[in-house]
């Protein structure tokens, strides 16, 4: 034990290199661990300085491993999965029973949680407990059964069955255009006081990828831009006449429904990704895990979502 802990680098560096490895970003790192940017880059130095390599190639948006980088990258993220796995098998056997399934906080917030009700209803002998975290929670690091994702399904270890795909428009409350036109173009649209959502997830659509995908550059955000660290709030604030959201169908169709949002333009996006339910292909699921599993794919199956569905946009 004494070789292992002589030989070993810092453990809290270890867990920050792998965050800082897997985001590309040091402030993603951060925020996912719950300390400051410079605490991130500190152990990163420390670690650089116990090994007497460097890590990542400086100065390079989104951070880049070297060589070193890459080599320690995959051994840290082996053990690490391999002791979280571990450490999720001997939890669950602790506690029998129960099925954790973990999804973004917008998922679990607005789609998940106004559904859940009517499982426990219908299986009230199966013990639930919901994680909502930002960025995904991987089933096959802990203690998660099931785990919805957003991407195009083929990831390492995981089986993975799609849930939903998705539509995304540019929603505000009616009064925030109460006497006066809304915006009849995307150029007048860039113009207006737009919502915008901190990008922990790539995968997701930033208004500066709407325009870029409408031919136009959103150059830079507003010196009093609204910005948010998570998409219930935003929406929230759309609500609230704050601005204009990138509405997610799914995610903002009880809102529109009771007319809290509207659509604002034509315009829709199809994202090439989706939603999918995930689970660790190495572990056979319990029957309460697959019962839940079964219900909410056929959750997302009845929650399709076409352009058809959607009330006609202001402009």
């Amino acid at each position: 034990m004494e070789r292992l802990r002589r030989d070993l680098p810092p453990p809290t560096s270890l867990i920050a290199f792998e965050a800082a490895a897997r985001l590309r970003n040091f402030t993603h790192a951060a925020r996912e661990l719950g300390v400051s940017q410079a605490a991130v880059s500190r152990q990163i130095h420390n670690l650089e300085d116990n090994l007497g390599v460097s890590l990542f190639h400086r100065g390079s948006r989104p951070l880049v491993l070297t060589g070193e980088g890459l080599r320690l990258h995959d051994a840290v993220t082996t053990g690490l999965r391999q002791i979280a796995a571990v450490a999720g098998d001997l939890r669950r056997a602790s506690h029998p029973g129960t099925v954790t399934v973990a999804a973004s906080v917008a998922m679990t917030s607005l789609w998940l949680m106004p559904r859940v009700a009517a499982f426990r209803a219908a299986h009230p002998g199966i013990a639930l407990r919901v994680i909502a975290a930002d960025p995904y929670t991987d089933p096959t690091r802990g203690e998660v059964d099931l785990a919805i994702r957003f991407g195009r399904g083929d990831w390492p270890g995981l089986e993975a069955l799609p849930l939903f795909d998705d539509l995304v428009m540019p929603v505000a409350a009616p009064a925030l255009f109460a006497g006066r036109p809304a915006p009849a173009s995307q150029e007048e649209l860039l113009a207006c006081p737009l919502l915008h959502l901190e990008e922990v997830d790539p995968s997701w659509i930033p208004w500066r990828a709407w325009f870029a995908r409408h031919g136009l550059a959103q150059t830079q955000k507003p010196r009093d831009a609204f910005t948010f660290n998570a998409y219930p709030n935003m929406i929230q604030a759309a609500v609230d006449g704050q601005g204009i959201a990138l509405g997610w169908a799914h995610l903002v169709r009880r809102e529109l429904a009771r007319g809290e949002l509207v659509r604002i333009t034509p315009a829709l996006l199809q994202p090439g990704e989706m939603q999918h339910l995930t689970w660790p292909a190495r572990r056979t699921l319990p029957d309460d895990a697959a019962t839940f599993r079964d219900w909410i794919l056929a959750q997302g199956r009845a929650d399709a979502v076409a352009e058809d569905d959607l009330a006609p946009p202001l402009a």
